[in-house]
């Protein structure tokens, strides 16, 4: 059956009450986790709950439980978790979903539906739908990013994350995800779905991204980005130098337009961390969570 859409062309239809696997990792997820539940259970019309957890003791599995979830457990690292996640899924529609995201707005997944597979402007297929949270702590990084957002639109249309996004199964098919990723995970995934000639689009919803440890993920992130590129090479060199390398001039230029100084110092204490990150992997390869 094919259903048109007036913006982005043809697109094979998906019916909203198709089974939808909803892929989550958890670790001590407890504080946020019934809500982010919730309000995914309010929104999917059919939802199967797929959890991979990290040994969680706060009471992170009585919920998951609670839910109705299928878990597993791994004691590797986040992209291994992730990689777990979509090999046990089997649904067409895949929706991976952090313990720490709570989305409110009514009819978000199918806002986010009716643009999954649907062609974009340059004629590729959209393979992945991020929804993006209107609230996201701290205000400093998130004030940073839509300062340019605002400036250069594409930067927003093509940012992708994994904390709440819609995936057609196909454009993750036979993905291997490096189990030596703690994070930037997320790269890799973005680089496959490309490489299989898939892109990705962007949907703001009314709801809050928590974004716990945010202070400690500089360094972590860092790392992992030197590890990543280990795995890809040159394809990563994009990320590197924007993080690494040019963030402390982006962060200057959003704070000079702003007069925003906790803007700028919250920002550049983060790309230290990224640059002290990517210089010693082996030491900060894994965030703490104490």
């Amino acid at each position: 059956m094919i259903a048109q859409d007036s913006t982005f062309g043809d697109k094979e239809s998906i019916a909203e009450n198709e089974v939808v696997d909803v892929l989550m990792p958890t670790y001590n997820s407890v504080q946020y986790l019934d809500a982010a539940l919730a309000s995914v259970e309010k929104a999917v019309p059919s939802c199967r709950l797929i959890a991979v957890d990290h040994h969680s003791n706060d009471g992170t599995l009585d919920v998951l439980r609670k839910h109705g979830a299928r878990v597993y457990f791994d004691d590797t690292s986040l992209g291994y978790a992730r990689q777990l996640l979509f090999q046990r899924s089997t649904s067409r529609v895949l929706l991976m979903f952090d313990s720490d995201v709570v989305i409110r707005e009514k009819g978000w997944f199918q806002k986010g539906l009716k643009l999954l597979g649907s062609l974009s402007e340059d004629g590729e297929r959209i393979g992945a739908v991020v929804l993006l949270p209107t609230v996201v702590p701290p205000v400093e990084l998130e004030g940073f990013k839509r300062f340019w957002w605002r400036l250069l639109p594409s930067l927003e249309r093509d940012f992708f994350v994994t904390h709440s996004t819609l995936f057609l199964r196909e454009c993750v098919e036979g993905i291997r995800i490096p189990k030596e990723l703690g994070a930037a995970e997320d790269v890799y995934v973005w680089l496959h779905l490309k490489k299989k000639g898939y892109t990705s689009r962007t949907v703001r919803v009314t709801g809050t991204h928590y974004f716990t440890l945010s202070e400690k993920k500089g360094r972590w992130m860092g790392a992992n980005l030197r590890i990543l590129q280990s795995y890809v090479g040159k394809d990563a060199l994009q990320f590197i130098l924007r993080n690494v390398f040019m963030y402390p001039f982006l962060a200057f230029i959003a704070a000079g337009f702003t007069w925003d100084l906790r803007m700028l110092s919250y920002n550049i204490r983060r790309w230290l961390g990224y640059l002290v990150g990517y210089m010693f992997p082996a030491r900060y390869r894994q965030i703490v969570r104490g």
